[in-house]
């Protein structure tokens, strides 16, 4: 199994996406690959979708919903490659990018993933673009470096504990991706749009960034400690840098004149409000 690439796609409630993202796999101009799909606890419309996508794939798992953590841990564990390809289920790659990203990690021993750029889209057509710039752990700790769905070398994913099952509101990949540089692997972007991210209203992402970035931003630092108390200075005044911006767009936002109007309304409507009490 020395080239085999195995291709884990962790499935949630993805039926009008799954069959996109599996055949951008199926696509693939490296050949030599085993998809797992896991099946984190669909709902019926999508169990009966993959029931009609089993026989193009090479194994279905079947798990009650725990979320992708969970879901990637369970696939990679029965994975007969030493090479992984992870992918979400609503997104979808570029024929080439195995191939490509295949060529850099053979080529490069210490790389423990590659990644590359992204598109993002919708519904409605493109969005914008996914810029991730790799990095050191300690670079991690400020931002991610690559995007969720990668090729990782399964003696990575091992030898960091996997992603943490612990993470089921979301950054579970940028905790792995901290986790897999601090042991010595390094993250390679390719320099090239080969990803294709689709963004959904009122997805797990969305939901994660606008009530629990917060929480899991301090999950994260104290779960790594180790490197922020490295570097304890540096990471104190990045830390108070974000609340100093946060606090900077709240103004900008309560000076806004949208604001402005949309508060004098609601007094005035609370004012008639209590007049007829």
């Amino acid at each position: 199994m020395e080239g085999l690439v195995s291709v884990v796609i962790p499935c949630f409630n993805d039926a009008e996406y799954i069959e996109q993202a599996l055949q951008s796999v199926l696509d693939q101009t490296y050949n030599d690959k085993e998809i797992i799909i896991v099946d984190d606890g669909s709902n019926e419309a999508t169990k009966k979708v993959l029931s009609k996508l089993e026989s193009k794939i090479n194994l279905l798992l079947v798990q009650d919903n725990k979320g992708p953590s969970a879901a990637r841990n369970y696939g990679i564990s029965c994975a007969k490659g030493k090479f992984i390809l992870t992918l979400d289920a609503d997104d979808y790659f570029e024929s080439t990018f195995i191939s490509k990203a295949l060529e850099v990690m053979k080529a490069n021993p210490k790389v423990g993933m590659v990644t590359c750029k992204a598109l993002t889209f919708n519904e409605q057509g493109p969005l914008g673009q996914i810029l991730p710039k790799g990095g050191n752990a300690n670079d991690l700790l400020y931002r991610n470096g690559a995007i969720a769905s990668s090729l990782i070398k399964k003696e990575a994913w091992a030898e960091s504990g996997g992603y943490d099952e612990e993470m089921v509101e979301g950054y579970e990949d940028w905790d792995f991706n901290i986790s897999i540089t601090k042991i010595g692997w390094k993250i390679y972007v390719i320099d090239e749009f080969l990803f294709n991210y689709r963004v959904k209203s009122g997805s797990r992402n969305e939901i994660a960034n606008l009530e629990h970035k917060q929480d899991l931003m301090a999950y994260i630092y104290i779960k790594h400690q180790d490197l922020f108390i490295k570097d304890y200075e540096k990471n104190i005044q990045h830390v108070f840098l974000k609340i100093k911006e946060a606090e900077r767009e709240k103004i900008k936002i309560k000076n806004s004149i949208a604001f402005k109007v949309g508060n004098k309304i609601l007094k005035t409507f609370n004012f008639i409000l209590n007049k007829k009490k």
